[in-house]
């Protein structure tokens, strides 16, 4: 029996476990946390390659977003270290985590479909490399948009751009992160996110946009944006954001 994430005590079998058994029950983001905190507040190696494979393990996938605040915060990566993990979150469609056999181990059995036979034994060198696939999940991607804007390692006009190839959750996802950091953006990139923002189809980045504008004050703009989106949800919630930015303007007037 694998010891639990929480029993670990070094990050090499804290990787195998999180590579070797990819499907497992959903556990809470702070398991996840403080794992990485324990395996490397002392500077130990390795802190990358867990915060990767932490962050892209399906046990966390509904509580990515968590995670990766959690490790961000954590102040154990550099920021040579993040902006590395950002641009794999952002640019991969899939991870592809790379690892030596050994860990899967150095046997196998091949089998020759065409024989009556048992098939034969292979031995694989232990240091062959293969690859883990590692799902990124779309809150990820919205923090890795963010903190490439904010590092101005890319233009929101690029930024922009791979969302556009990417498919609609994860698309969505990088223009809503991007949205979240525009306080940290030139107006002229600012003005390019919230645009892109306000016209993208899914509602989540229009969403983030508005309340944007409506934390500037922009109350008449919001009204007249909102008043044919084709979301009804949005629709009701600028109504009630609008009636109640209203009331709270007449009580102390």
């Amino acid at each position: 029996m694998p010891a639990e994430i929480s029993e670990i005590t070094d990050a090499l079998s804290l990787w195998r476990r999180l590579v070797l058994t990819a499907i497992d029950r959903p556990l809470p983001p702070a398991v996840a946390v403080d794992a990485f905190r324990r395996l490397h507040r002392g500077g130990e190696p390795g802190a990358f390659d867990s915060a990767l494979l932490l962050s892209t393990d399906w046990r966390w996938h509904s509580v990515s977003a968590k995670v990766i605040a959690g490790i961000a915060d954590s102040g154990i990566l550099d920021d040579d270290d993040q902006d590395r993990l950002a641009d794999v979150l952002l640019c991969q469609e899939r991870v592809q985590y790379r690892h030596p056999v050994w860990w899967l181990g150095t046997t196998m059995i091949e089998f020759d479909l065409d024989s009556a036979g048992p098939g034969r034994t292979v031995r694989i060198p232990p240091d062959t490399p293969t690859n883990a696939h590692r799902n990124v999940w779309p809150p990820l991607r919205a923090w890795a948009a963010g903190r490439v804007l904010m590092r101005y390692r890319a233009s929101a006009g690029d930024v922009l751009d791979h969302a556009r190839s990417l498919p609609a959750r994860d698309a969505a996802a990088v223009v809503t992160g991007a949205v979240r950091v525009v306080d940290h953006l030139d107006p002229d990139q600012a003005r390019t996110v919230l645009n892109a923002a306000l016209a993208w189809g899914h509602k989540a980045p229009r969403k983030a946009a508005l309340e944007r504008l409506l934390a500037d004050g922009e109350d008449d703009l919001v009204q007249a944006l909102t008043a044919n989106d084709p979301d009804a949800s949005i629709r009701r919630w600028a109504s009630k954001q609008l009636s109640d930015n209203g009331t709270q303007g007449s009580l102390f007037d």
